[in-house]
């Protein structure tokens, strides 16, 4: 149907719906609520230019018409006006004041800033849209939209932020006392170096820019991080050690790195991941070291929702306080994934490793082997996401000043997290983490347990 026809019907659909019963004679006259309709209909028909002729219109009689803001911004950004689009959609949120009305303005100025170029805008505004929407369907629909932008966006941010309550902030000594190799006599462990209970604060940042992809199933990107962790002391702490002070375990990290990934063999079955990052940290406002890590990954899927993965690990730490501390590491493992429960989408994971850390101190050189198992709940249960991991750790110091015949440390680690995800805000979840560890050594200095609780955020989308 030629446009002018198509726009005459929707005129005269309109005008008929608007006319009183039986007065087909009279001049029917359009209320706003149909005026706009038929400019709701005029654009999602492809007549953005007709729905902005209505909009001028019932702009002209209310400059605060929310729906009227919404549609001009929708019929601008059609006819490739985007900073005219976003001027609207932003006008329409300002007076928005119910959620449906919320919605629509979001979505409006989502749409606008995507089409501008401007995609990490877009998704906070799909995160808006997502906050206000008025019901499920609405919901998924910004949801549907947002992995839709976020596809497309060649930079992506992942925030973290804990507030962690622990038994062992400073990752102390459960004894109070040690005993040296060859010396018959005990001596009392300094209070700071002992587990100290407080709260741990964390905030972390990483954004990773995608390039293009160079081919099919091809992908590299950079990515920039830094963290940022701190205690606070509880009031026994402090009391216990009194010279402690909280801004002596502040530790502080920014990285740099690259990554790459692709898939290897015509069937897309194994994933080649590599990866290279160089960072610095701080402690206690100090230099404490430099640190370069290279990874390998090779990801083979064997079926079903079954993969196995081969890893090769290396990394390179040159302390600046203590040159001799510096160290190198090695680390292989190999991990198989797998499908478990009802329609076998619960996800468990078993991972084997072995590393070796070479150095001139005998207090850092060592070798481990490791098994960790974790677990994932594919569906909520109660609105709650569920996951859980439990690690067993053997390390041995081949040398030590602090045991005779070499240290031996064996760590056992559990952790169980829960996403409460019917809690959500601007598609945040809170995320509750309770994680106990013991490190059983035969070194008292080292020898350790902690139960701590971990309160962060979590993106459900």
């Amino acid at each position: 149907m030629p446009r002018a026809a198509t726009t005459r019907w929707l005129v005269a659909a309109a005008l008929l719906l608007a006319a009183p019963h039986g007065a087909s004679a009279q001049t029917a006259v359009l209320d706003p609520p149909a005026m706009r309709e038929l400019a709701y209909a005029a654009v999602e028909s492809g007549f953005a230019t007709d729905a902005l002729e209505i909009t001028d219109a019932l702009l002209l009689r209310d400059a605060t018409d929310v729906t009227a803001l919404t549609i001009r911004s929708q019929a601008l950004r059609a006819l490739g006006r985007y900073a005219d689009a976003i001027t609207a959609a932003r006008s329409a949120w300002s007076h928005a004041d119910t959620d449906p009305a919320r919605f629509g303005a979001a979505m409006a100025m989502a749409a606008a800033q995507s089409s501008a170029g401007h995609r990490t805008r877009a998704e906070l505004w799909l995160r808006r849209a997502a906050n206000n929407a008025p019901n499920d369907r609405a919901y998924a629909i910004a949801r549907r939209d947002f992995s839709y932008v976020q596809s497309r966006n060649p930079w992506r941010f992942v925030f973290d932020l804990t507030i962690a309550p622990s038994s062992n902030v400073n990752n102390g000594s459960s004894q109070s006392e040690l005993a040296l190799p060859g010396l018959p006599i005990f001596f009392e462990i300094p209070a700071e170096s002992q587990a100290l209970s407080g709260v741990k604060l964390g905030f972390g940042v990483e954004a990773t820019y995608r390039f293009s992809p160079t081919g099919p199933n091809r992908q590299t990107a950079l990515t920039f991080g830094t963290s940022v962790q701190s205690v606070t002391l509880s009031s026994r702490a402090q009391a216990a050690a009194p010279d402690a002070r909280a801004a002596d375990f502040t530790l502080v990290a920014v990285e740099t790195g690259i990554r790459h990934r692709r898939a290897l063999g015509d069937d897309g079955r194994q994933l080649l991941s590599l990866s290279g990052t160089f960072g610095h940290n701080w402690y206690a406002g100090e230099n404490l070291s430099d640190y370069l890590q290279l990874g390998a990954e090779l990801t083979q899927g064997l079926g079903g929702n079954t993969t196995l993965t081969w890893g090769l690990a290396a990394d390179r730490v040159t302390r600046i306080d203590r040159p001799a501390q510096s160290s190198d590491r090695v680390e292989l493992s190999a991990a198989l994934g797998f499908g478990i429960g009802a329609g076998g989408n619960d996800r468990l994971a078993i991972r084997l490793s072995a590393t070796d850390v070479t150095s001139r101190s005998v207090e850092v050189r060592n070798h481990a082997v490791a098994l960790n198992l974790s677990w994932e709940k594919a569906e909520p249960v109660a609105g709650i996401g569920i996951a859980a991991a439990l690690g067993l750790e053997d390390r041995i110091f081949p040398d030590s000043r602090y045991a005779a015949g070499g240290r031996e440390d064996t760590k056992l680690t559990a952790k169980l997290e829960l996403t409460f995800t019917e809690i959500n805000y601007f598609g945040f979840a809170p995320v509750l983490e309770v994680q106990a560890t013991r490190n059983r050594s035969n070194s008292a200095l080292h020898d350790s347990q902690t139960i701590g609780i971990n309160l962060g955020i979590a993106s459900t989308f």
